[in-house]
Parts: structure tokens; C-alpha cells; sequence
């Protein structure tokens, strides 16, 4: 019998493979995007060593990031955009105030959902990789920050993500 993977990070990398989705989930935060390392960072100084709430994030703070981010709010067990960027709209049109079920396709709802509650669950930021599985965006990879955010409980309420897209590689 094989052992089941120990890390939401792991979890979420078997289903990968089994499901077939182009993504994988890296909790070193090795970003090739540096703009997603320095989002990271202010991630981290926002929560002053716990997890940051989305009020702890001011316009100055964020703003060589906010064309390239959303904020993601967790509502009544659905995630909801607000704040989405004019760099992600381009690529996806504008999902401001939609919830991820009225905005992502039904084939890849799973692995939208699945990667949200993976940050989630981690209480961590973690990076992804993917590419888009979309006839039209099939020659786009994107690179992800998506970090958890807290209400004044310290409960995960939202996430912070961000996206660095880049041509595919052959």
C-alpha cells in the first residue's frame, strides 16, 4: 500500500499527476518571476510572522503589483475575485466580484479549487506552475504566488495571488 503524501503540497502534486493537470505546487517559493519574490516579501513583512489580513496591505505597498494580483475571498465555502488585475484580465477577462465556479470553466474548476484550498490548508504561501489548458492560451505558462489571508481570528478567509505569464518553452 502506498504511503499518502504528508504535506498539503504533496497532497495536492499526487492529485496532479493522477488528474493529469499540467501543475505543480512548490513550497520553496523559487521564483524565476522576480516581481512574484518581492510579492512574497511583502506578503511576509504584512504578517509580521503570522499570517497577514487583507487590511495589513495598503495601496503603497502593493502597488508595483496590483495589474499582476487579486485578492481571493473565501465566501460561504466559494472563493470570490475582488481587486483583479489589468495584467490577468487580458488573459482571462475582467472576474471582478465573480466567484471561481462562475468564472473558471467546469473542466478546470477541480484544479482551481484544489490549488486554492491546498494555500488554504498549507496556512503558507506557495508557488505554482501550470500552463494554461485552453486551446486559445495553450502556448502560456503561468507562474503563481498565491499566499493565505486571515480574518481577525487568525481563520485562512482569502488569499493574495499573483501571476507571472511567460511563453511555453518547447
Amino acid at each position: 500500500m502506498l504511503a499518502t503524501p504528508s504535506t498539503p503540497w504533496d497532497r495536492m502534486n499526487a492529485r496532479c499527476a493522477a488528474q493529469g493537470w499540467p501543475t505543480v505546487c512548490d513550497p520553496t517559493l523559487s521564483f524565476e518571476n522576480a516581481r512574484l519574490t518581492a510579492l512574497a516579501e511583502v506578503w511576509r513583512a504584512a504578517g509580521n510572522g503570522g499570517l497577514p489580513k487583507r487590511e495589513d496591505f495598503t495601496a503603497r505597498m502593493l502597488a508595483k503589483h496590483l495589474q499582476h494580483m487579486t485578492f481571493v475571498e473565501m465566501v460561504d465555502g466559494r472563493y470570490r475575485f475582488r481587486l483583479f488585475g489589468s495584467a490577468l484580465s487580458r488573459f482571462t477577462g475582467d472576474w471582478t466580484g465573480k466567484f471561481l465556479d462562475e468564472a473558471v470553466p467546469d473542466a478546470f474548476l477541480p484544479s482551481w479549487t484544489a490549488t486554492y484550498d491546498t494555500v488554504a490548508e498549507a496556512r503558507l504561501p506557495l508557488r505554482f506552475t501550470a500552463q494554461f489548458r485552453a486551446a486559445e492560451l495553450a502556448h502560456i505558462a503561468a507562474e503563481t504566488l498565491a499566499a493565505p489571508l486571515a480574518d481577525a481570528g487568525g481563520a485562512v478567509s482569502g488569499l493574495l495571488v499573483s501571476v507571472a505569464y511567460a511563453p511555453v518553452v518547447a
